[in-house]
């Protein structure tokens, strides 16, 4: 069945009076704080409804710990009759055991910046090195020389560029009557 797709045209808008202003910032408050208001509402009735089950969450999430804890202990102690499986099927569960992926980790008490010097005077682990280069663009925000950065954007094509972005932000206690 082939879905049908509406088209919508956007109106084009231009050469607006104050007036014509006035009277958009008016109706986009009042429906702003229309759509405020009944979601707040909303929100009321769904926490409401949130804390009608909360306390019955939280039993049958407590009842699942000794249970869980039960069969973690089964699995545990049985993986070795499982042979190649990482799981057994049990009468209503399915009980196993899941392969992360794999992490480097190292011993405690050494720091990365340790071991990286030590890696440095081994030729072999020079591969396990890594070194990145990349642009300081806070220095370049920070950077105040005209000439420097005339010279930045003709040489590297590098320039700062700040973006504005239109916002309505409503009035509430305004319209609230």
């Amino acid at each position: 069945m082939a879905t049908l797709s509406k088209r919508v045209t956007k109106k084009v808008i231009s050469n607006v009076t104050l007036e014509q202003a006035q009277q958009a910032s008016e109706h986009f408050a009042s429906q702003r704080n229309k759509l405020d208001k009944i979601e707040a509402q909303m929100n009321e009735k769904i926490n409401k409804v949130k804390a009608g089950y909360a306390e019955e969450i939280t039993a049958i999430k407590d009842s699942l710990d000794e249970p869980m804890e039960t069969l973690e202990v089964f699995a545990t102690e049985q993986k070795t009759n499982w042979g190649k499986k990482k799981s057994m099927e049990l009468l209503h569960t399915t009980v196993g055991f899941r392969t992360g992926n794999p992490t480097v980790s190292k011993k405690k008490g050494f720091t990365w910046e340790a071991i990286v010097e030590v890696m440095k005077k081994n030729k072999v682990f020079k591969g396990f090195i890594r070194t990145t280069e990349e642009i300081n663009k806070e220095a370049i925000l920070l950077e105040k020389n005209e000439a420097v950065l005339n010279q930045l954007k003709e040489d590297a094509y590098v320039f700062i560029t700040q973006d504005e972005k239109f916002y309505v932000e409503v009035k509430k206690e305004e319209l609230s009557n």
